[in-house]
């Protein structure tokens, strides 16, 4: 035999024990994984090919554990602004966000578990107004021979949905009525026949946040555009006058070019001329349809996306689905009286209440009654009254479905309304 073989160190055997499984110290405490794959390699420290594998199964463990901390963080961040949680409020208090009622199987805001976590990752630094239920209550007429509006243009970030990030929204605020924490403009009321004076103010403080000019353009009036719905500089106020002659639900929204920014980001609003022996009823609410198209977080509105008419967001009165949690409490027997605006910019609407019958429907100056749904293109509006027979929660929608699940939904609720059945599709 050789020298070299002589000195040859013995292979290890075949049979040996399964790494880890070495004696060791009676009451030492268990080994977790990675320790293990260490102790092991100290049985086979002289086998240099067995060292190599032992250490790639350490990378290999190394790096599936970096995966699932990569995981949990994700998952923390998705969660930081989900609804129910607590924002940096621009002004002062916390979001009170409410998620939506499942009527087709899908979110009602439309975005998917994972495309929310990532909206709201998204925005979690900007700083926006905290949501607060609009009152769909019908304002008063305001008193005095001349009804007088002051009528406040403000630049604000709130969100128009909890599913989406905060948005800048431009609003009109009327007679100090801001609905801050959301993106719909206050709605005016008259009486036909009522002489009306029209103030508009282009953010009369720094808190109003205005940064360009705006302009109103009032579809109930009958003047000189030229004259009345001129361009207001910013800390700039403009007034005119008219009578209303004409009953109906007419828009109102900023003229300024290019207009379809400055409408779709937020400008439009309803204005409501009550006609002459109107019935009296029991309760009277206001719903203003309007679609937003959401930039950056926390920045203006995209205007491609509104030249594709790509919404992001349909609402009643300025926030998703906001009455579909906090539904409209009404009397079972009593007539109601819906007054509908369709501010567009551009979608059409299909305005339905799941339940029920409309007794009469005023559309555009065309009296209806009998009916299941009134269109109403963007612009138009009108009115439909209905009695709810029973007891129950009927859920209202704009009936074009792919725009209902955008936000355009919510629920009028008699006092005694039963809860909903276990699977309801509504």
């Amino acid at each position: 035999m050789s020298t070299v073989a002589r000195h040859r160190r013995p292979r290890p055997s075949k049979r040996r024990q399964p790494r880890g499984h070495h004696r060791r110290p009676s009451g030492s405490p268990p080994l977790d994984p990675l320790d293990r794959r260490i102790d092991g390699r100290l049985d086979e420290r002289f086998d240099a090919e067995t060292t190599r594998s032992s250490f790639a199964i350490l990378l290999a463990g190394f790096a599936v554990l970096m995966a699932a901390i990569a995981g949990v963080t994700v998952l923390v961040i998705g969660g930081e602004d989900s609804p129910g949680e607590t924002p940096v409020a621009a002004a002062t208090s916390q979001q009170a966000s409410m998620p939506g009622m499942d009527m087709s199987g899908t979110d009602m805001g439309g975005t998917t578990a994972a495309g929310a976590a990532t909206a709201s990752a998204a925005g979690k630094s900007v700083a926006f107004e905290p949501f607060q239920r609009v009152d769909p209550t019908l304002p008063a007429v305001p008193p005095g021979p001349v009804k007088h509006f002051r009528v406040e243009v403000y630049q604000h970030v709130t969100k128009v949905s909890p599913e989406e990030p905060p948005t800048e929204v431009w609003s009109f605020g009327v007679n100090g009525t801001f609905y801050r924490g959301t993106g719909v403009s206050a709605p005016m009321v008259v009486n036909v026949g009522d002489k009306v004076k029209m103030t508009l103010v282009n953010g009369g403080s720094k808190a109003m946040g205005v940064t360009m000019p705006h302009s109103i353009d009032l579809h109930a009036a009958e003047v000189d555009p030229g004259e009345a719905y001129v361009d207001v500089a910013p800390g700039k106020t403009h007034s005119f006058t008219f009578l209303a002659e004409h009953p109906g639900v007419f828009m109102y929204h900023c003229a300024t070019q290019p207009i379809l920014l400055h409408t779709g980001a937020g400008m439009v609003g309803m204005f409501i001329v009550k006609p002459k022996n109107l019935l009296p009823s029991h309760h009277e609410f206001w719903l203003t349809q309007q679609e937003y198209y959401q930039g950056e977080p926390g920045g203006m509105a995209d205007l491609a996306k509104m030249e594709a008419e790509q919404p992001d967001v349909i609402a009643f009165n300025g926030y998703a689905n906001q009455y579909q949690e906090a539904p409209i409490v009404v009397d079972r027997g009593h007539r109601v009286r819906l007054w509908i605006l369709n501010a567009g910019p551009s979608k059409w609407t299909a305005f339905h209440v799941i339940g029920s019958i409309f007794d009469r429907t005023m559309v555009e100056g065309v009296e209806g009654h009998d009916a299941q749904t009134i269109s109403l293109a963007p612009s138009q509006g009108g009115y439909v009254e209905l009695t709810l027979d029973q007891e129950g929660t009927y859920p209202f929608v704009d009936h074009s479905f792919g725009d209902m699940i955008k936000g355009a939904a919510g629920a009028l609720q008699t006092t005694n309304a039963p809860p909903p059945m276990p699977g309801s599709s509504h």
